[in-house]
């Protein structure tokens, strides 16, 4: 046979192959997805419109006219006034939330960008890993098997030897 040429060899070469490109599929897909844009990144004009939202969410004051028109909007502005106070209090504690949630969803999605990265540094380094501890683990049977032949040559010498001995006894 050829070196090499063993047929469970090259079944163990073509499942090696397979195995390959599956993880160099599973890598560049990985390496696609951990290429994201934040959503704070792709539309900006978020964080411009919460400013927006910020500086809108109270409501306006009454105006300060006199006379008999100024007394009737007072009058109008007074009994709104309740409704008024309620809705500036909903106004405020959605800003708060609207800033909240988008400075803590920033927060995560930076830290899952991150996390993909650091995920494609790690799958990068599994196949050298692997493929340095697969040639310490054939050094190593290799140096076995020398072990185990150079064993066996001794053996075989000493039985040699004592089959000489019988061999000269008369």
């Amino acid at each position: 046979m050829a070196e090499g040429g063993h047929p469970a060899l090259e079944a163990l070469r073509a499942r090696l192959a397979e195995e390959e490109a599956a993880y160099a599929d599973v890598l560049a897909a990985v390496d696609r997805l951990s290429a994201l844009t934040l959503p704070a990144e792709a539309a900006p004009e978020v964080h411009a419109r919460l400013q927006d939202l910020n500086g809108l969410w109270s409501t306006a004051a009454p105006r300060g006219e006199s006379g008999l028109a100024g007394l009737a909007r007072r009058q109008a502005w007074a009994a709104l006034q309740p409704a008024l106070e309620r809705q500036q209090a909903f106004n405020a504690a959605l800003v708060q939330l609207l800033n909240a949630y988008l400075g803590q969803t920033d927060a995560l999605h930076a830290r899952l960008r991150d996390l993909a990265a650091a995920l494609v540094r790690y799958a990068q380094r599994v196949a050298p890993v692997v493929d340095a501890r697969d040639r310490v683990a054939t050094a190593l049977a290799t140096t076995r098997s020398e072990l185990m032949l150079e064993a066996f040559d001794r053996r075989l010498e000493s039985l040699a030897r004592k089959l000489d001995a019988l061999r000269e006894r008369p």
